[in-house]
């Protein structure tokens, strides 16, 4: 049995990183090829080193894996795994092999093949590992060929970890090797085969012909280009030199393709959720009179309108209504200026000198970029400004790993900061940021053990009323305890000329090229 004894954090935040520009290919004419404008293309193949959206975009296009995200919804189907069992604890999955699974070689997929890819992701010892590890105890062969795994904790998503490119099955001579795969060959399962893979260039996809575990690709040839800049990407796009604009174009540029003709801009929420927090073991939010006031201060619609031009939503609940079941918009609205301040007064706070409340907000502008410094700032503004019991600032010139290692050992008193759940489901939001397993709310010293038994109940339900009725309770000893504020949930959008059809565009983050077709 392959056992995995470490583990790690996870953190997923999206960043924005600026190249040196490289000069336009020329954009190839041709109906049954489509070109995709990408400032964010993946510098690697390698189910066993890629940790980002953009990177696992690619590769699921070039493998299939036990599960697939239905499109258009949150649901997971079987793919590669034609039958599967789970033990009443929820901690063993038990998964039967299509007999036809197999790689685009010929070479048989069987549980083996898994087991020696995990292997093979533990021993690389790269980021992709942390969507393993903190979920996977262990991965085997079973009676009969079939497939095991065995969980640490009980994970009401794991059919959607398992769609995930560190899961997908790996070819023998690349789960033999304890080095990064080279650029190519890829010799995978998936509807599309890798035609070539030039780093900070482009990659071309090419239809499988003998694909049979979904639906052929709409579109024999998909160019993934590659830009350094968002003003060079959208320039490409008014040239026509992509069909496709997407990862990533910043909210200018958007703005400037809305009024080209013959461009239609798809706007829609995504799964990204940026919250604040207020830790319990530091001055002055270790006062719970101070949480509450803040809290009653925070006016969020005014950085939707100011900062996102619309382009996010105004969020009140921990879980957007992407997932009804577990959405509760209970946080206000709108600020209460007098109440807060009569909760200040009763804190030995007031609106003169050294009585004045003083604090400021963390955020990381290396993590996020300036349109997020800016949402951080007229946040302080729009919130805090408020009332003269309250002088307040931004601290936003911290480097990535600076900031993500304060948020997660605690050292933050009132942090802004982006979640991403590794899959789209409510339990991928709730338990790292509410569970006393977890580094950010031990170490915060917010966590509670009502909200660990909730949690924990909602993992084995199979029902998602009765596992959202769970979340909801759990979200408000969240609010009682004044602890985590839900600010915006984040929109993801993508720019394409109006002979592109087919576009299903996921909140998660995932753009489906097998169903890309010109009209």
């Amino acid at each position: 049995m392959l056992v995995f004894r470490r583990s790690l954090s996870l953190l997923l935040m999206l960043s924005i990183v600026l190249t040196v520009p490289l000069p336009a290919p020329a954009r190839a004419q041709d109906t049954s090829t489509i070109t995709i404008g990408m400032t964010d293309l993946p510098t690697t193949l390698d189910p066993g080193e890629a940790y980002d959206f953009a990177a696992w975009e690619v590769l699921s296009h070039l493998y299939t894996g036990l599960t697939r995200q239905v499109p258009g919804t949150f649901e997971y189907e079987l793919a590669l795994a034609a039958d599967y069992t789970v033990s009443d604890d929820g901690l063993t999955y038990t998964f039967t092999l299509r007999d036809d699974a197999a790689f685009s070689d010929g070479t048989p997929i069987t549980a083996q093949t898994f087991v020696d890819s995990m292997a093979r992701v533990e021993r690389l010892l790269r980021d992709a590992g942390q969507a393993v590890e903190p979920y996977v105890e262990g991965v085997s062969v079973g009676d009969d060929d079939t497939l095991v795994y065995q969980l640490k904790v009980p994970v009401p998503y794991f059919l959607g970890l398992l769609a995930l490119p560190p899961y997908f099955p790996m070819h023998p001579t690349l789960a033999a090797t304890g080095q990064p795969q080279p650029l190519e060959p890829v010799i995978g399962n998936g509807p599309y085969l890798l035609d070539s893979f030039a780093v900070r260039d482009q990659i071309v996809l090419k239809a499988n012909p003998d694909y049979q575990f979904g639906p052929a690709p709409a579109t024999e040839t998909i160019v993934l280009r590659y830009y350094a800049r968002s003003q060079d990407l959208r320039d490409a796009v008014r040239r026509r030199e992509v069909d496709l604009a997407w990862r990533a174009l910043f909210l200018p540029d958007v703005q400037a393709l809305e009024t080209v003709e013959g461009l239609n801009v798809i706007d829609q929420p995504g799964t990204r959720v940026f919250y604040l927090y207020m830790n319990h073991d530091l001055e002055p939010t270790d006062d719970p009179l101070v949480r509450e006031a803040l809290t009653l201060l925070l006016s969020r619609q005014s950085v939707v309108s100011e900062v996102f031009d619309g382009k996010a939503t105004a969020l009140t609940s921990l879980v957007p209504d992407l997932f009804p079941e577990a959405y509760a918009a209970i946080w206000p609205d709108d600020p209460d200026v007098a109440q807060a301040e009569e909760i200040l007064r009763d804190a030995a706070y007031s609106s003169r000198g050294q009585s004045r409340l003083s604090l400021g907000i963390t955020t990381s502008e290396p993590t996020y970029g300036n349109l997020y410094v800016a949402a951080a700032v007229e946040l302080v503004r729009a919130s805090f400004n408020l009332t003269d019991f309250i002088e307040s600032g931004v601290f936003a010139d911290i480097d990535t790993s600076t900031f993500i290692r304060a948020l997660e050992r605690g050292e933050g008193r009132l942090v802004l900061f982006g979640w991403t759940p590794i899959v789209p489901h409510p339990a991928a939001y709730l338990r790292p940021l509410a569970h006393s397993a977890e580094p950010i709310p031990s170490r915060a010293e917010y966590a509670l053990p009502e909200i660990d038994a909730l949690l924990d109940e909602a993992a084995l339900l199979d029902d998602p009323a009765a596992q959202g009725e769970r979340y909801q309770a759990a979200a408000r000893l969240l609010l009682d305890n004044q602890t985590l504020a839900p600010l915006w949930q984040d929109h993801i959008q993508l720019v394409a000329w109006d002979d592109i059809g087919g576009i299903q565009l996921e909140p998660n983050f995932f753009l489906h090229y097998d169903q890309l077709v010109r009209e």
